[in-house]
């Protein structure tokens, strides 16, 4: 376990690391900030052990905007192959790469394959709502400095009005909490008993 999450840091960092090197104003994208998120996360796991190994809700969490990340990614390219993004990408090529198939693809392997002793509150998908709320926020109000002015051409304003948008938005928390309680349902049939959990667990 401990090697796949150091390895799942290092892919993290490094698509970072491409994308910070190669395009303008990166933190502006949701698939940047849900990995810094994956990074800091996995990061504060591996320092401190077995001692943070109950907070599955925040784990819910980082793992659902990755996956989101990499659906929406693979959708907006009409389904291409995502190793298309190597061929001639260069840099940002990379970056992309890791961040919107690798790093998801790791997360979401984790999420079923480890801590599954830990229990996730039925309602936490709804919790998990939080952060696309303030991302959609942030979008709208900051978007004349943002690299482009909608980073997102769902989010547009300009081009499409507000009804859109707003009816846009309403069925992209919709998928937000379909795909939550997927996960969840991953975790729970994935779930070690109770009574199969060491008491000094």
């Amino acid at each position: 376990m401990t090697a796949w999450r150091i390895l799942l840091v290092t892919a993290t960092v490094a698509g970072l690391v491409c994308l910070a090197t190669s395009i303008g104003r990166p933190w502006a994208y949701f698939t940047v900030q849900s990995n810094v998120m994956l990074a800091l996360y996995y990061g504060w796991r591996l320092v401190n052990g077995r001692r943070s190994s109950g907070f599955a809700d925040a784990k819910g969490a980082v793992t659902l905007y990755l996956l989101v990340t990499c659906l929406v990614n693979y959708i907006s390219r009409d389904l291409a192959n995502p190793l298309a993004l190597l061929d001639g990408g260069g840099v940002r090529g990379v970056g992309n790469f890791l961040l919107h198939y690798v790093t998801p693809v790791m997360a979401l392997v984790d999420w079923a394959t480890f801590d599954r002793s830990r229990r996730v509150r039925w309602a936490a998908p709804f919790a998990w709502l939080g952060y696309p709320l303030l991302y959609g926020g942030f979008v709208l109000i900051a978007a004349p400095n943002l690299p482009r002015r909608y980073v997102y051409p769902f989010l547009d304003v300009e081009r499409l009005g507000w009804p859109t948008v707003a009816a846009v938005a309403v069925a992209a928390l919709a998928a937000f909490v379909v795909l939550g309680y997927a996960l969840l349902g991953v975790h729970r049939l994935t779930a070690v008993p109770a009574t199969a959990v060491p008491a000094n667990a």
